[in-house]
C-alpha cells in the first residue's frame, strides 16, 4: 500500500515506527507484506490510509508543496485535519484507530454490507437494489 511512492522516502520509516508504537503492531510489514485480508480489516484499512496519506503529506511538503485549503470526505477528513495542522500524526492515528473499531461494533450489530459502485449509470444501480429484497 502505497509502497512504491514511498520507498527510498526515509522519512516514511519513522512514520511507520510512530504507527507501530500507537497501534502497538508493525503497520508497515502489513502494508507491504500483508496478509491482504489483514489489511481489509477496518481497524487496520483506516489507520494504514491514514498513514499512507500522512506519508503523502510529507512528500509534498519537503518538496515545497504547501496546501492553502484541505478538505476531506469520510475518512479523509482525518488526513485533512492532519494536514492543517489541527493535530498531531499521533493524535489523528488514535482518533481514526478508536473510529475504525466503533465501525466494525456497529457493523456486528446489523446484518447487511458496504459497498462502492463505480462506473454504472444511477438508473442501472436503482434497477440492481430494486431487485433485492428489503432493499429501498
Amino acid at each position: 500500500m502505497g509502497r512504491e511512492f514511498i520507498d527510498g522516502y526515509e522519512e516514511a520509516k519513522k512514520i511507520f515506527r510512530q504507527a507501530s508504537n500507537v497501534l502497538d503492531f508493525d503497520l508497515e510489514e502489513l502494508c507491504n507484506h500483508g496478509p491482504e485480508e489483514e489489511l481489509k480489516k477496518t481497524t487496520n484499512a483506516q489507520p494504514a490510509l491514514l498513514t499512507v496519506n500522512w506519508i503523502f503529506t510529507r512528500i509534498l511538503r519537503d518538496a515545497g508543496i504547501e496546501p492553502t485549503v484541505v478538505a476531506g470526505h469520510s475518512l479523509g477528513e482525518y488526513s485533512a485535519v492532519l494536514c492543517a495542522k489541527v493535530v498531531d500524526y499521533p493524535a489523528a492515528l488514535r482518533l481514526v484507530r478508536r473510529r475504525a473499531q466503533f465501525m466494525e461494533e456497529a457493523s456486528g450489530a446489523v446484518d447487511g454490507v458496504m459497498a462502492a459502485v463505480i462506473g454504472l449509470p444511477r438508473e442501472a444501480v436503482l434497477s440492481i437494489c430494486r431487485r433485492i429484497k428489503g432493499v429501498e
